[in-house]
């Protein structure tokens, strides 16, 4: 609870902490090893992630609360050329990056959907997601700063 700050995902934690212990469980040795810290340490683990994962999750917020601009409500036609700008660039990602971003944000499917349907495994999938909407947001950063 005090690594996390929250009750809920201290019991959101707990449970992936059991998970995990089940899950490898073949690894511990018995006679060598202690239980208890076995145990600790993949809690930290779990701790440790689910940190990064808030402060990722804040560092986009912020990115995306920087790209857009509230108060100005877009006209048909500056909506109409953002989704142009934004298909164009995903065109320009490639596959398989463009095809996981076309399928999360313009077919409104999971990333459990996405890993299935494409074969690939869901932290690939994830991975993909992150790093295309990072090169997305740059490239809108500089079309937005190259326009008068």
């Amino acid at each position: 609870m005090r690594a996390v700050g929250n009750p809920h995902d201290a019991e959101d934690v707990t449970q992936e902490v059991f998970v995990s212990a089940w899950r490898s469980r073949h690894t511990i040795r018995p006679g060598t090893e202690s239980l208890a810290p076995w145990l600790v340490g993949i809690a930290k683990h779990r701790c440790a992630d689910l940190n990064r994962k808030r402060a990722r999750d804040r560092r986009d917020a912020a990115a995306v609360a920087a790209v857009s601009t509230p108060g100005h409500p877009a006209s048909s036609e500056d909506q109409l050329a953002a989704r142009l700008l934004i298909r164009g660039l995903l065109q320009d990602l490639g596959d398989p990056r463009g095809e996981v971003l076309r399928l999360a944000f313009l077919e409104d499917r999971t990333h459990e959907d996405i890993a299935a349907r494409l074969r690939m495994p869901i932290g690939t999938v994830k991975s993909h997601v992150r790093r295309g909407l990072l090169t997305l947001r740059d490239r809108l950063q500089e079309v937005r700063h190259e326009t008068p």
